[in-house]
């Protein structure tokens, strides 16, 4: 199974997901393991929350995908990185989904949301062709 892994840095007081270069996007018919991985200055100390954390998990779905595609989120190594399963092999995995990343670093908490003046908000997502 292919893996695919995202840099997620502190960027202008947020979390950011580096998806240049389209590592994001899973083509049709593939089964992929997606990996974030929390590095870069001004992240150390600091981890991904747990995934079963009650007010700001490590990771969770903003516009949820239908059941199968996605396999559970899981908290790996030091708490620097999660993982999570796509299964882009049907016709109703193929979409859009928007989710949400959050981490504690040196004692301060961060989310990828970042609430703009307008009252928009940034979000990153995974796309399946």
């Amino acid at each position: 199974m292919p893996n695919v892994t995202l840099q997620v840095t502190l960027k202008d007081g947020s979390l950011d997901v580096n998806q240049s270069g389209n590592g994001n996007q899973i083509a049709h018919g593939q089964s992929v393991t997606i990996t974030w991985h929390l590095s870069g200055p001004g992240v150390n100390p600091g981890s991904f929350n747990a995934i079963d954390n009650s007010n700001h998990p490590g990771f969770s779905w903003i516009q949820p995908p239908p059941s199968g595609v996605f396999g559970q989120a899981q908290l790996a190594d030091n708490g620097d990185k999660i993982t999570i399963t796509d299964a882009n092999n049907s016709t109703s995995s193929s979409g859009e989904w928007v989710y949400q990343l959050c981490a504690t670093i040196n004692g301060t908490p961060y989310s990828t949301i970042a609430t703009l003046p307008t009252g928009t908000t940034t979000n990153p997502t995974i796309k399946n062709l």
